[in-house]
């Protein structure tokens, strides 16, 4: 699915799939936000063809965190070339391939090949990808690495017009326009969860972004109303949250 001029839906819920995959097209080379549940490499390279970019190496993949439906082909990318790009506070998720089966009640389901990140951030960071610049923000409280993403859409810019702003925000929170308060806010049973780190992550989120596009970890994607959706989502946590 084409969301905007160059960033795509390329494995998620549309593909019976858990975890949203985003592939952002360069003009030589393709990077992820995401990589999915282990299984998803197939759907997730079958949709770079499908979408012109069957022959564009995979250079970069930047992680919202570290559980396995988000970064269970973390390692199949990066023995292809990719650089993953993870929050220091989830690090650890990667070298322990998620959750052990002696740590959880959830099972091999949960784990996936284990990997090195390439680079870690523990604090806002910028990124390049080709033309394209992506600011890293760690918001910690769905784990304690959990972070979003931001970059304009440089592929739109037109007469001296810039692109739309586009955020990725992992499993913080989701949008669905079907439920009655239209978003969904994240699970709670990471063994690093902490409400009081998310009550923080979701007072600056609300001040600090009103973008064009929110791309969660999993729901819709969202193409309006950005801070609204945001303010929603942190108004609907601190109800839960008292």
């Amino acid at each position: 699915m084409q969301i905007t001029k160059s960033v795509y839906l390329v494995s998620g819920a549309n593909y019976d799939l858990l975890g949203n995959v985003y592939a952002i097209r360069g003009e030589k080379s393709v990077a992820l936000v995401d990589s999915g549940e282990p299984c998803a490499a197939e759907v997730i390279e079958v949709s770079l063809r499908r979408w012109g970019m069957g022959d564009l190496p995979v250079t970069r993949l930047f992680l919202t965190h570290g559980h396995a439906d988000h970064a269970g082909c973390a390692a199949y990318f990066q023995k292809k070339g990719a650089k993953l790009v993870v929050a220091e506070g989830d690090a650890h998720w990667l070298r322990e391939g998620g959750f052990r089966a002696d740590r959880t009640p959830y099972g091999e389901g949960w784990t996936y090949p284990s990997c090195e990140a390439d680079a870690v951030f523990s604090e806002r960071s910028a990124f390049a990808f080709e033309d394209f610049r992506l600011t890293a923000y760690p918001l910690p409280g769905h784990t304690d690495g959990s972070s979003f993403f931001e970059m304009e859409d440089v592929g739109e810019r037109t007469g001296g017009r810039p692109g739309r702003t586009v955020l990725f925000t992992g499993d913080t929170f989701s949008f669905d326009r079907e439920i009655d308060d239209h978003v969904l806010l994240c699970w709670k049973g990471s063994p690093d969860y902490d409400p009081v780190k998310l009550r923080k992550s979701f007072e600056f989120a609300a001040q600090e972004f009103s973008p064009d596009v929110i791309l969660s970890g999993h729901g819709m994607p969202l193409l309006a109303n950005g801070n609204a959706v945001i303010r929603a989502a942190a108004r609907k946590f601190l109800v839960a949250y008292r």
